[in-house]
């Protein structure tokens, strides 16, 4: 009987590390067999900036983790990145014959995906790197929003894909701290993707939807469109600064207003009662006092709307201000009472907490909205489990020097098995 692959993923964030290994059943249900975390001491906005701080938080996380399987150290982990420097983008990338049409195989595909790879080697800088290309729609012809050409005819095919990339040197830092702890890497996946993965529906993916991830330290942003990723963004401002605010407000210590914000929080102060007052505690700077609730959550309020509008002008600048599947709040932050109705009275939309959808048998401590990015990226691990880093379907060198002409008039002669070549396409550590 065939052994159960085994899959693990590292999310590194700027307030904790989290690791979670599953195996995949037969039916293609993941079962969870282990979790780690750890405070993450060494990242700032979803950056290492310390990197020994980082790699004793990897092992902290690891330990915990096996402690939970009972087993020998893992091998290969997908790992979630994050950081403003990812940027998401759409290209497109065409096949012409010209005479007769052919049929088109999941090898064109796949020769259409090494071109799109090809061209943004080319564009990009030596502190560039590409870690997706995710097609959305295919054109034959012109006619525009095929979603699967496998099998038609025709004389020109046009491939129309999300792209995501970020800077090589923050990359590489996360891949190094992993590789110093003697974990291979199996896969970068962007933090927006990620976390979209462990929240939505197969309806809001179709729909056209928002997911909006609130962290400690930065925001992801993920649209989707006719099933598939069309915008992605990362924001570097998160749920820290909710803190920092209050800790000024109140002049307490971070982590008293930390307490404070996570027990008396709220984003919309105006609907707190009037006659609702917080006891503050004594500190070195203040004896105990008591303040009206509202005005502990001004500051937040104020916080809270700048986000949201930092929100609005990413989905202005991809002209997505229309989603009839509205928006989903996750992460950390989206625990913050009060913001999804404020979101949802801002966007005139509906909205909803996301948290991960899937797992049957994970316990109720990681059904919780920080968790859909490590818990997403499981996910994302199994499906595109084929075409990872280590895999020969990345957008390879051989194909880079070849007639993109040439590879249409000359129809292959016989598909072999077949790949998801429509998924997606990682690029080398």
């Amino acid at each position: 009987m065939a052994r159960e692959p085994i899959y693990a993923v590292i999310d590194i964030g700027t307030s904790k590390i989290v690791s979670v290994v599953a195996r995949l059943g037969p039916e293609g249900e993941l079962k969870p067999l282990g979790m780690g975390m750890a405070p993450s001491l060494g990242v700032q906005q979803g950056v290492i900036d310390d990197f020994s701080e980082v790699q004793e938080g990897i092992r902290e996380c690891l330990d915990e983790c096996l402690r939970y399987m009972g087993r020998n150290p893992l091998g290969g982990v997908y790992a979630v990145v994050n950081g403003e420097h990812l940027t998401g983008f759409n290209t497109a990338e065409g096949l012409s014959n010209g005479e007769e049409p052919v049929t088109v195989t999941d090898q064109h595909l796949r020769s259409l995906i090494s071109g799109a790879a090809g061209t943004l080697r080319e564009s990009d800088s030596k502190s560039q790197q590409t870690l997706h290309i995710i097609p959305m729609r295919y054109r034959l012809d012109g006619i525009e929003g095929v979603r699967n050409p496998t099998g038609l005819h025709t004389n020109e095919l046009q491939l129309e894909a999300h792209v995501v990339r970020g800077t090589s040197i923050p990359l590489g830092n996360t891949v190094r701290a992993l590789q110093s702890c003697k974990v291979q890497v199996d896969g970068l996946v962007a933090h927006p993707l990620a976390s979209a993965e462990g929240v939505l529906t197969a309806d809001e993916r179709e729909m056209g939807v928002a997911v909006v991830d609130i962290g400690a330290g930065t925001m992801k942003l993920a649209v989707y469109r006719g099933g598939t990723p069309y915008y992605s963004s990362v924001v570097a401002m998160g749920s820290n600064q909710l803190t920092r605010d209050l800790a000024v407000s109140l002049r307490v210590p971070y982590q008293m207003a930390e307490e404070m914000k996570i027990e008396h929080g709220h984003a919309l102060p105006d609907d707190l009662p009037p006659t609702d007052e917080v006891l503050l505690p004594d500190t070195q700077m203040h004896p105990k006092r008591v303040m009206r609730r509202r005005e502990l959550c001004e500051p937040l309020y104020l916080r809270c709307l700048q986000m949201l509008k930092l929100v609005h002008a990413e989905l202005c600048k991809a002209e997505l201000t229309d989603l009839p599947g509205g928006i989903v709040l996750t992460g950390g932050g989206a625990r913050m009472r009060g913001l999804a109705e404020m979101t949802s009275r801002g966007f005139r939309t509906q909205v909803r907490v996301g948290t991960p959808l899937w797992y049957a048998g994970l316990p109720e401590s990681l059904r919780q909205p920080e968790f859909a990015a490590a818990l997403g990226s499981l996910q994302w691990a199994v499906k595109h489990r084929h075409l990872s880093s280590r895999g020969g379907s990345t957008s390879g060198e051989g194909e880079k020097g070849r007639s993109r002409r040439s590879l249409f008039r000359r129809p292959f002669a016989k598909a072999g098995a077949r790949e998801t070549a429509n998924q997606e396409t990682v690029s080398q550590e």
